[in-house]
């Protein structure tokens, strides 16, 4: 069987070290940010940059998010450029953010009419936890 292709938008402390974990589990990622040092740390160690959310999803089997802010999802999420409009059916947005639970439902439902899944996951611990691959992940979908 072979390993899931898993976009990531959120290469902060957490995210980051969340990507170079999974990066050094053989995953394959493609990775967003407004941070171009950082998406340059994941390209050099073999990551792919996308050029926009509906690219990152279309591209991807397992969307993950690790954002600061429900706002910040939705505008990823929704619009032309956006997560729902190149999502893949079958394809599973997971959310690591602590997010508002009516944007979270609201999201989860519109990915679920195009076919596709969502897991709320927000995360404790600390990014050294992240590097780790030790986080506390509370998931519900």
């Amino acid at each position: 069987m072979t390993k899931p292709i898993i976009g990531f938008i959120g290469l902060g402390l957490m995210g980051g070290n969340m990507v170079q974990n999974l990066q050094n589990k053989g995953f394959e990622l493609v990775v967003m940010d407004l941070n171009k040092e950082a998406v340059a740390e994941c390209v050099a160690r073999g990551a792919t940059e996308a050029g926009s959310a509906k690219e990152l999803a279309a591209a991807s089997d397992i969307v993950m998010l690790c954002l600061t802010t429900s706002n910040v999802v939705e505008s990823l999420v929704y619009g032309e450029a956006g997560i729902l409009a190149g999502i893949k059916e079958g394809a599973v947005l997971i959310d690591f953010g602590t997010s508002i639970p009516t944007s979270t439902c609201k999201i989860g439902a519109d990915l679920a009419a195009k076919g596709a899944g969502m897991v709320d996951a927000p995360l404790g611990r600390t990014p050294a936890h992240a590097k780790d691959g030790l986080l506390n992940i509370m998931a519900a979908g």
